[in-house]
């Protein structure tokens, strides 16, 4: 059973024309492996999006709850949540989607039809990653006055809550840290099955390191001139020192990840997904069973085919041998 019927344009018949789902206009077989690539590559820049986005949504979410929850105040103002989600996720969308395709595409396997999207890989990669986000994050938020030179704003909401309101230095290195942290793993979401090596192919992509350098001077504008419109203050040397350093970190923290086996994640994923959706996990199970019991089918044909090879072989070997018995 076929997904999808070829038609050859030049010496193809109108009736199998009506009946493909492709065209080759100049029958040239070449242009599949083409079609191929850019199939596999439109589903990664996908995925690649999905895992950079969630990661930032996660981080962005859980701090906010938390915070909210135990001071009554936000650390991440809406005009800074607008900047990340409006701005440096769309650029980062378009970032990552215009990778080009590569022949290494080819050498994977394609992926099942019932396949999702989000793989074991990719939930550890954001789940790791907005577990590191989150530790920085609050570890400036309850430990910054200690190291980076700021006012505990969290001690002075407890003693007066409008003091939230206020620009706060600690909220905007916590600000800082989680944009500068979102544009390395940036880096780290072009890569979806455990590639050690996140740099490799990204000059080959001038949308991305031009997309990357933009947003990266951008914050350096907003954080030093945004003041009451963007709610920050400015940063000394040391503290963007911090920052770059907590940023630098998701990519050290990645190659940590990578370490980590990926069977407790397939594992959860499957309980999460098996809980969330069961119509979907039952048909993706039918599938699967489908499509290895139409791989042993073709086996066991291959296998037939090859035997009643031998047999012919056998017979003409057997009625050449008669023939010069006979000769003879």
């Amino acid at each position: 059973m076929f997904d999808i019927y070829i038609y050859i344009g030049i010496q193809g018949t109108d009736v199998a024309k009506q009946a493909s789902d492709i065209i080759l206009t100049d029958d040239n077989f070449s242009s599949i492996v083409k079609a191929m690539m850019w199939g596999r590559n439109v589903y990664d820049c996908i995925a690649k999006f999905l895992q950079f986005q969630l990661t930032a949504n996660l981080s962005a979410g859980a701090i906010s709850v938390i915070s909210a929850a135990a001071i009554s105040s936000v650390p991440l103002r809406a005009v800074q949540m607008l900047w990340v989600n409006l701005v440096m996720d769309t650029l980062a969308s378009l970032a990552l989607a215009t990778e080009p395709p590569t022949e290494a595409l080819l050498n994977r396997k394609p992926y099942g039809r019932t396949k999702s999207i989000i793989s074991p890989l990719m939930l550890r990669n954001i789940l790791g990653q907005s577990l590191y986000q989150l530790v920085i994050m609050f570890v400036i938020l309850y430990a910054g006055q200690f190291f980076l030179d700021v006012t505990s704003t969290v001690q002075e909401i407890q003693e007066n809550q409008q003091a939230g309101r206020k620009i706060s230095g600690q909220f905007t290195m916590v600000f800082n840290a989680f944009v500068l942290m979102t544009l390395f793993n940036e880096i780290n979401a072009r890569k979806l099955h455990g590639e050690r090596n996140v740099f490799k192919g990204i000059f080959r992509n001038p949308f991305f390191y031009c997309i990357w350098i933009f947003c990266f001077v951008a914050q350096i504008l907003i954080v030093t001139f945004g003041d009451k419109v963007f709610s920050t203050a400015r940063l000394s040397i040391k503290q963007w020192g911090y920052s770059l350093l907590f940023g630098v970190g998701s990519l050290i923290w990645q190659q940590i990840l990578l370490c980590i086996p990926i069977e407790p994640f397939s594992k959860c994923f499957s309980a999460v997904y098996r809980t969330c959706c069961p119509w979907c996990y039952k048909r993706q199970k039918k599938t699967e069973e489908e499509e290895e019991k139409g791989e042993e089918e073709e086996e066991e044909e291959e296998e037939e085919e090859e035997e009643e090879e031998e047999e012919k072989e056998e017979e003409e070997e057997e009625e050449e041998g008669e023939g010069d018995h006979k000769k003879f």
